[in-house]
């Protein structure tokens, strides 16, 4: 029995041991770099932006020699960084060094999570990239998380114009994520996603052949005023060049209304066709207002 006691007491004092000597390695005490990391900080609160960009990655490159222990707040100052000058790549693949850094340092989910909100932020501004996809199927992360990415994704649908893309995103969601709109907005977003489907264009082609007729294009397009100025302009000089060619006014004619003509007619066309699509535009506009609203 008192060998049996005294086994059990080497075993526990020995456990003891090895588990204190484990947290010691996996989390330093000291960072002996911790001046690097603070001096950054000063730099960046003082608004030198460009030196503080140079001091994170001098610290996080120390850690290669001894790890310490502002690793994950070094890359997620340094994805800011890049986020300021609008290099969303660079912050999006830094935060996401930031990410790994917490799992590896074993931070609390909701931290991480704050990271990975970040992170989307970033993802938003960088069209058709599989993070975002990522995010939204991947069934561990939380609720807010896929719903985050779902919004980011489905507004980079919505702001590029791919309205078929969009509405495959919206029945998705209708699936999958039931609750990231209120049965109000998912009401108001799947009307007016008909509506655009619904909607036929004009067409800038025909807007150019009926603009021939001076006028007749820009009231294709809806544009009354410019109709009038057209049909004004272009009516006037046809008139006096039909008038020149009836009267065998060849000179007048070749000299100085051909040249005109031809240029009034060109204006005339773009014009027409440029009307066209400011008109469209105007009308998706219009009709996909009610869910740029929903995702302001």
């Amino acid at each position: 029995m008192k060998r049996f006691i005294s086994f059990c007491t080497v075993a526990a004092i020995t456990i003891l041991f090895f588990s204190s000597v484990f947290a010691a390695e996996s989390k330093p005490a000291k960072d002996i770099y911790e001046d690097v990391f603070l001096y950054a900080q000063r730099l960046e609160q003082g608004g030198a932006f460009e030196e503080a960009e140079v001091e994170y990655k001098r610290y996080i490159f120390l850690q290669d020699y001894s790890a310490g222990l502002y690793q994950t707040r070094a890359f997620e100052s340094l994805a800011g960084l890049y986020a300021q000058k609008e290099q969303w790549q660079l912050a999006a693949d830094t935060m996401n060094m930031a990410i790994q850094s917490s799992i590896n340092d074993g931070e609390s989910q909701e931290q991480t999570d704050q990271l990975r909100l970040r992170h989307i932020q970033y993802l938003s501004h960088i069209p058709n990239n599989l993070y975002l996809f990522g995010y939204i199927n991947f069934q561990e992360h939380s609720k807010e998380i896929r719903h985050a990415a779902f919004l980011a994704d489905f507004k980079q649908s919505i702001d590029q114009g791919l309205w078929l893309t969009a509405q495959e995103k919206f029945y998705f969601a209708e699936q999958n994520l039931p609750d990231v709109f209120t049965a109000q907005d998912a009401r108001t977003i799947d009307i007016s996603l008909d509506n655009i489907m619904d909607y036929k264009p004009k067409k800038q082609l025909l807007a150019g052949y009926l603009s021939f007729i001076p006028g007749l294009g820009q009231l294709y397009a809806g544009d009354a005023k410019d109709a009038l100025n057209a049909f004004v302009l272009n009516g006037s000089l046809i008139a006096v060049s039909v008038w020149s060619i009836c009267t065998l006014d060849v000179w007048t004619f070749s000299l100085l209304e051909f040249n005109p003509l031809i240029h009034f007619m060109q204006g005339n066309m773009y014009n027409a066709q440029k009307d066209v699509y400011e008109y469209n535009q105007r009308k998706i506009n219009e009709l996909s207002s009610p869910i740029k609203e929903i995702l302001q």
